[in-house]
């Protein structure tokens, strides 16, 4: 029946939130240490909130969340008459902060398990990457936002990865925890989804809830085993 099986990364192979703020803090530590105008001038959540505004005023960086922290350091560097040479260096800190993921348990063994039938997919409109997080075993190939210039919902990353598997919509399922990223997105592009709930999320939108939800990966395992 299924033979590509795409994953969300933030929120379904491990916890966003804790991710995101060490590596914001590393680099704010980085940032007073070598830029202290900058760590003077805003605290951390000051400049999240620049950041965001930034990504508001400039809305296609939402698709190249790497492209936009180095536009808000750019952005920094200008405010306080430096040159921008320091850039590069400061973004890698946050980048390679944002890879040491604390994947959940079940991930692993489920990968492991799911490697042996079929192709599977990395599919995030974030900036982390299989490659840098220890999963590139586990995964055949992965598509960011930025590599299609779309972010989920929009349904060009699962039809870029339904063209490099060489597999027809009927033959592809989804694995998501975001209702609108991930289930909608997925409903766009015509394909099955599950819709992962490792949190109890409510279901917001108006359209009917998921018939496959599910609390972990091993109760997905175990339905997709059931299947055959």
């Amino acid at each position: 029946m299924y033979k590509l099986i795409c994953f969300d990364l933030d929120d379904t192979l491990w916890p966003c939130m804790p991710t995101i703020q060490f590596a914001e803090e590393s680099l704010y530590r980085w940032l007073a240490e070598f830029k202290p105008e900058i760590a003077q001038a805003y605290d951390i959540e000051q400049l999240r909130v620049k950041r965001k505004q930034l990504i508001q005023e400039q809305p296609e960086l939402i698709h190249d969340l790497s492209a936009a922290r180095k536009v808000h350091l750019r952005q920094l560097a200008d405010e306080t008459g430096d040159t921008d040479e320091w850039v590069d260096t400061a973004f890698n800190v946050f980048y390679e902060a944002r890879q040491q993921v604390n994947l959940y348990e079940d991930v692993l063994p489920v990968l492991s398990e799911l490697k042996k039938n079929y192709i599977l997919a990395a599919l995030t409109n974030g900036n982390a990457h299989i490659s840098r997080t220890g999963l590139s075993d586990y995964f055949d190939f992965q598509i960011s936002a930025a590599d299609v210039l779309a972010s989920k919902p929009d349904p060009a990353m699962f039809i870029s990865a339904m063209h490099k598997a060489g597999v027809s919509p009927q033959q592809t399922l989804h694995v998501g925890d975001h209702p609108v990223h991930d289930i909608q997105g997925a409903r766009n592009a015509g394909i099955d989804y599950v819709w992962l709930r490792r949190f109890a999320q409510g279901w917001d939108l108006s359209e009917a809830e998921p018939e496959q939800q599910f609390d972990n990966l091993k109760q997905f395992h175990n339905w997709l085993s059931g299947l055959k």
